[in-house]
């Protein structure tokens, strides 16, 4: 996954790949693919990939339920550091009867 490109972007090259490659005869699961796509996330993915990678079901996830966790997990991401950056730039102010 490059850097510049979110989930949505990622999954769409994914599928792609894996249309060209089915396209050839070749005979790819979707677990393969599911494994592959966890390997390649960037570190801020590692707490969910990890997650993930622990479950005894890890086999019978798809990739479109892989698509729609890893979509969930960005916008909690996004959510999180979108507040933290506001929580930043507040500034206090000292009325004159608190100095």
């Amino acid at each position: 996954m490059k850097d510049e490109e979110n989930i949505y972007q990622y999954f769409e090259r994914i599928d792609t790949i894996v249309n060209v490659v089915r396209g050839l005869g070749q005979n790819v699961l979707d677990d393969e693919i599911v494994d592959k796509v966890l390997r390649t996330l960037p570190m801020v993915y590692n707490p969910k990939a990890s997650t993930l990678e622990e479950q005894e079901d890890i086999d019978k996830l798809t990739l479109d339920e892989l698509y729609g966790i890893l979509i969930a997990y960005e916008l909690r991401i996004g959510r999180e550091k979108h507040c933290k950056e506001e929580t930043t730039f507040k500034v206090l102010k000292k009325t004159e009867d608190q100095k």
